[in-house]
């Protein structure tokens, strides 16, 4: 179902109209004369980044597996120039030479193919352009160096190219084509309709070899079935550069019955093209697709446009765009066609030459559109307001910086992004998508993540840690039991929740220490110092610190600057200790000995609302008297 899913959406979005070009990035322009002479000092490059402009370009058909096999006008430095990427590669000799066979045999098929161009379209840039091939084939050209970089940063060999300006740069994958007369023969209408027609051979002289039968994919008899599946699926994590396939036997167990490759799994040649071409498409484009770790996530509607819907935005989810959502989540779409039509989703994770399936959905958009508006309620959690930012180094990185994607939520798990684990971000998705409830496992790391941030963190500010305590408060919500405290985006003062209470506790003593210092503590004081045990043993640590705090109450009292707040602070504690049932009447207040996970979670966020209420009540008091604040 999911790959006739891909292929109904690869017609309906008029995929399949001209397979014989796709979208490609090619860093260099080779600008050449009528003579086949360079201009400039080397190749122009083309767009501001390392990937280069994107292009559309022939693309062949050829499997390229077994090497030799090379595009049409743009290709890379091997496929031009007959170059090794890495000539001082060790490797046995044998290997080396069958390399070395497979570079020629690849430059061959790039130049004949432009041969066999100018044979059936003659014209003078074709021409100058085999001029500077055979020149290629009696030296490299002069704009390629291999060796060491000349300033001396580093001692790895490599290809350099100077380029038009006389610039030196790094020479990566990148591809290269040509401009003769001032003319990009990609684009040029005569080159791109000899490329159809040899396209079209190519894809009949591949299809005379095929058995026939009926396709899996479209339930039609008589179809040439492909051995194969291609093209192959580009840009999912784990796998080569050229692509892997989502569908592929090699084995012998999977030859029962005289069935060899794909036809294991009979798709016509036309749908396996149509929903591999539908894949690429997918992951291509940013509001169809989010790329995060491990793992590659596609979706689309089957009939409405996705920029009318508010998938479009969940890898950017900004501030005002979920306010919006989260008020209107129908607004620019019809409920009516809402409500008929599907929304898709696939997760994909790679491994080597092969795609896998982690996870895919089906529901209507309508559901999807309401998960997705119920998932961004779940995160919403009150923040006090931010300081004013200056100008800094730092702006354009804020920039990449969405709290509730799901890309800062999945790294609320790991201290660096490079540790996460593809499960996460899937669980997430589903839990966007689904409406699903992620694990409470996940809340182990995020609470180890958050006390050692902590307590090795100089810079951390969990005032504005936005997507940890929102990603807890959805888990513990959706997990939650009807016998436990449901958490509010706001500080709830009156829960009798143990938990969340001695988290509320510890954020007060924790302020009354840092106000007793007059904001000027050094080293780690009690919020450091025992989040973690208080989080796990509340009994064995809050008596302690309200022993300590008297300490703390006396200095604020003669404090000239603060002294009066003492009384509002033991306000603030016995308001809290008071929620605390003790064993008989007379006892003092009876903090639980241990905590569970979830207990855990809950103890975080109420420290955490504390804190956040505390903040909003000091700005807002700054507001209203700027001068004695």
């Amino acid at each position: 179902m999911l790959l006739k899913h891909l292929y109904d959406f690869a017609v309906s979005r008029n995929l399949l109209d001209d397979l014989a070009f796709s979208p490609k990035a090619v860093r260099w322009i080779i600008e050449l004369d009528n003579n086949g002479n360079l201009l400039g000092a080397g190749p122009q490059a083309t767009g501001d980044d390392k990937r280069g402009k994107e292009f559309s370009c022939p693309q062949t058909t050829r499997p390229k597996v077994a090497g030799g096999v090379s595009e049409f006008m743009a290709d890379g430095l091997t496929a031009v120039f007959g170059l090794d990427a890495d000539p001082d590669a060790p490797m046995p000799e044998a290997k080396r030479t069958g390399r070395d066979a497979n570079n020629a045999a690849k430059r061959s098929d790039f130049w004949a193919q432009i041969e066999a161009a100018q044979l059936a379209r003659p014209s003078s840039e074709l021409s100058a352009l085999l001029l500077f091939g055979r020149q290629l084939a009696a030296r490299p050209p002069s704009f390629l160096r291999w060796g060491k970089a000349t300033d001396g940063k580093s001692d790895k060999s490599a290809w350099w190219l100077t380029t038009a300006s006389g610039s030196v740069a790094r020479l990566g994958p990148e591809n290269f084509t040509f401009r003769v007369n001032g003319e990009l023969l990609v684009e040029n209408e005569s080159l791109r309709h000899f490329w159809r027609e040899r396209h079209g051979n190519e894809v009949a002289a591949a299809r005379s070899g095929f058995v026939t039968g009926r396709c899996l994919v479209t339930g039609m008899e008589d179809q040439k079935l492909a051995p194969t599946h291609n093209p192959k699926i580009q840009g999912v994590p784990n796998t080569q550069s050229f692509g892997a396939a989502i569908v592929s036997f090699d084995k012998p167990a999977f030859s029962s019955y005289g069935f060899d490759q794909s036809l294991n799994s009979p798709t016509s040649d036309e749908a396996a093209t149509a929903y591999s071409v539908a894949l690429n498409h997918l992951i291509g484009h940013t509001n169809h697709s989010i790329r995060i770790g491990q793992t590659c996530l596609c979706f689309w509607p089957a009939q409405t446009a996705v920029a009318q819907t508010p998938f479009a935005f969940l890898n950017r989810p900004d501030p005002k765009t979920v306010r919006d959502f989260v008020l209107a989540p129908f607004s620019g779409i019809e409920r009516e066609i809402a409500r008929r039509d599907r929304f898709y989703a696939v997760t994909l994770a790679g491994n080597s030459g092969r795609i896998v399936v982690r996870h895919w959905m089906d529901i209507s958009l309508e559901r999807a559109v309401e998960n997705l508006h119920a998932w961004f309620k779940a995160l919403e959690i009150e923040l006090p307001a931010r300081p004013a930012k200056k100008a800094s180094k730092a702006v354009a990185k804020e920039k990449d910086y969405h709290p509730l994607s799901i890309y800062w939520l999945s790294c609320t798990t790991v201290r660096e992004a490079k540790d996460l684990s593809p499960d996460i971000p899937a669980q997430l998705y589903r839990a966007a998508l689904e409406g699903t409830a992620p694990s409470p496992s996940l809340l182990q790391p995020i609470l180890n993540q958050l006390h050692s941030r902590l307590v090795r963190d100089d810079t951390y500010n969990l005032l504005y840690d936005e997507s940890r305590f929102a990603l807890i408060k959805l888990i513990l919500n959706r997990n939650r039991t009807p016998d436990i405290m449901e958490i509010q985006p706001s500080l709830t003062a009156d829960t009798e929740d143990a938990a969340y209470n001695c988290g509320r506790l510890l954020a007060i003593l924790s302020d009354a220490q840092a106000k007793a210092h007059e904001f000027k503590l050094e080293g780690a004081g009690v919020a450091e110092r025992y989040f973690g045990t208080a989080g796990v043993s509340p009994s064995s640590v809050l008596p302690l610190l309200i022993r300590l705090n008297r300490h703390h109450i006396t200095k604020i009292r003669k404090s000239p600057r603060f002294g009066g707040h003492e009384r509002f602070i033991q306000q603030q504690i016995e308001a809290v200790l008071t929620l605390f049932k003790p064993a008989r009447a007379g006892l003092p207040p009876s903090f639980p000995r241990t905590l569970d996970l979830q207990a855990q979670g809950r103890f975080a966020l109420g420290f955490y609302q504390q804190h956040a209420a505390d903040a909003a009540a000091r700005h807002a008091n700054k507001k209203e008297n700027p001068v004695t604040a």
